[in-house]
């Protein structure tokens, strides 16, 4: 009787490990079950978000081409961003870091931010303006010239960001939209150099240095207006093979000295110049219709027209204030530094007492 007992008990304990054991196993099937579940759900979301990105390795987009997901700021932590520019509107979900220049107010724009392009189109032997030398941080490789950019050479450098100019890139536009994200300004005026400062900022998340640009500008206005004697007036103007070009009053270096206080003595008609320009050819007898007390000059030497009586007979001449100024700088710079450095050369030669050249 006691053997039954003790047998019953037996086989009733091994039963009970055989059952404990089964919901063991089953309790890590389902765990196991679980895991593989979330972990398919979570392989699926990031083959959703891995085709979602876009496939050409940029962050930048024209709009018009632009997703409409916004998963790659998602990813990146920020917020796009819809720049506005000449062409199609540009959506930024991340800071470009190769840049490429077609003028020299962009590259100028760049440099006043901190910032220092991939690559640049300069003007026949000069490749970078003269008055930047040792503000760029590092080397900036030569895309041709600005007229007509080297396209092998700017799709070899495989730019996140290409700033254009409006009217002297508008051929290429389709091009240069094919090699990455294209933007293109005018800088035919100081507010347009403004404005295209601001949108550049955005774009390279430098609005704080941007706002600083502009304030110290507007300072230093205020103090060459206050150092400047009087008002007197002023043409700038190229001298090319007998022949003046003079910069309209609503030009980029007409509206800036203007600004500061000077009485820009030309506000007519624009040439059809060729390539691009807010300025008119003149004569000589023209320039001594107008007459200014100061003409700030550059290109061919006037020592040709010295013996001309007309031009003994020009006030500037006789004042000694036909200044020979830098192309690149008074021409061709349009950008913040420019600016700020066309003022220093104003105040140096135009202030009281200030020597003439």
């Amino acid at each position: 009787m006691k053997k039954n007992i003790l047998t019953l008990i037996l086989f009733l304990s091994m039963l009970s490990l055989v059952v404990t054991g089964c919901g063991s196993a089953n309790n890590k099937t389902n765990a196991a079950e679980t895991a593989g579940g979330a972990n398919a759900g979570n392989a699926a979301n990031g083959s959703a978000v891995a085709s979602a990105a876009p496939d050409n390795g940029s962050n930048i987009s024209n709009a018009s081409n632009a997703s409409n997901t916004g998963t790659g700021s998602a990813a990146a932590g920020n917020t796009p961003i819809e720049v506005t520019n000449a062409w199609n509107p540009l959506k930024v979900t991340e800071t470009p870091q190769k840049i490429i220049t077609l003028d020299f107010s962009f590259i100028d724009t760049l440099t006043s931010l901190g910032i220092t392009p991939a690559g640049n189109a300069g003007v026949g032997t000069t490749k970078i303006p003269e008055y930047l030398n040792g503000m760029l941080k590092s080397e900036v490789a030569d895309v041709g010239e600005r007229k007509a950019p080297n396209l092998e050479v700017i799709q070899s450098l495989k730019p996140d960001l290409i700033v254009a100019s409006v009217d002297r890139h508008s051929m290429i536009r389709k091009e240069l939209e094919d090699i990455g994200p294209t933007i293109a300004f005018d800088d035919a005026s100081y507010d347009q150099i403004i404005a295209n400062l601001h949108s550049i900022a955005q774009i390279v998340g430098k609005e704080q240095e941007a706002d600083k640009v502009e304030a110290d500008l507007n300072a230093k206005m205020e103090q060459v207006k206050q150092q400047l004697a009087g008002s007197p007036s002023i043409i700038v103007a190229g001298f090319f093979d007998d022949e003046f070009t003079v910069w309209v009053k609503d030009s980029f270096v007409g509206s800036l000295l203007s600004r500061i206080g000077l009485n820009y003595a030309y506000n007519g008609e624009v040439s059809n110049l060729e390539g691009k320009g807010e300025g008119t050819k003149m004569t000589l007898e023209r320039i001594h219709e107008i007459n200014p007390d100061y003409i700030m000059v550059y290109g061919d030497k006037t020592d040709k027209l010295q013996s001309n009586p007309l031009f003994k007979d020009l006030k500037a001449v006789k004042e000694k204030h036909l200044i020979e100024v830098d192309r690149n700088l008074w021409s061709r710079g349009r950008g913040p530094i420019a600016a700020s450095k066309i003022m220093d050369e104003a105040l140096a030669n135009l202030s009281a007492g200030a020597a003439s050249k």
